[in-house]
């Protein structure tokens, strides 16, 4: 008859064997979706790191390396508010839903994170970061662009409009119209010039 404390923990044997093998498991299928996300097949590395999550759904790894969605990413930084990998693949998620304000936040707080706890992620996070400062500004300045078009659209229409009338200041307000015209295309064109691109 065994003693409680000899021999290990007092456990029954078949729980102390499946604990290991559970986590040797869990470690092997993260080895394993690594390799495969190492040869680009997304799909079946995050099936492989889904298994992960499974056998040990407190692990922050585990969904950080999975990171199909916005909640998976939320879900590891619950789990640890401090984890760099998990902010900056938020960032990626913020970036497709073209939320840049929310990624920019997200790979400053993982810039800022990799420095405290001195990991060294060489230029990845900072060249994240210009590429959605880029993409912010290529939204606005598009977003821009449009109001703009917009406007001219509306110029033309009234210039048109103004010169069919019969009005004795019709060449007066059609000349104003295309004057306001011809700097709404100089101004676009001097910003084209002073874009983050040059």
């Amino acid at each position: 008859q065994r003693r409680r404390g000899e021999g290990g923990t007092g456990k029954p044997p078949e729980k102390m064997a499946s604990s290991p093998e559970k986590s040797s498991t869990a470690q092997e299928l993260k080895e394993q979706g690594n390799q495969l996300f190492l040869c680009r097949k997304y799909q079946e590395a995050a099936t492989c790191y889904s298994k992960t999550i499974n056998r040990n759904p407190s692990v922050a790894v585990s969904y950080t390396n999975r990171t199909l969605s916005l909640a998976d990413c939320k879900h590891a930084l619950e789990l640890d508010p401090h984890s760099v990998k998990a902010h900056f693949f938020l960032c990626q998620c913020h970036l497709e839903l073209e939320n840049y304000n929310e990624a920019i936040g997200n790979l400053q707080r993982a810039y800022n994170l990799a420095k405290e706890q001195r990991l060294n992620f060489g230029d990845d996070i900072p060249s994240a970061l210009r590429v959605a400062k880029k993409k912010r500004w290529n939204s606005i300045e598009e977003k821009r662009i449009n109001q703009e078009n917009k406007l001219h659209a509306y110029l033309t229409k009234l210039i048109l409009a103004e010169k069919e009338s019969t009005s004795p200041h019709a060449a007066a307000t059609v000349a104003d119209a295309a004057y306001l015209s011809f700097l709404v295309c100089e101004k676009t064109k001097n910003r084209a010039i002073l874009s983050p691109d040059s």
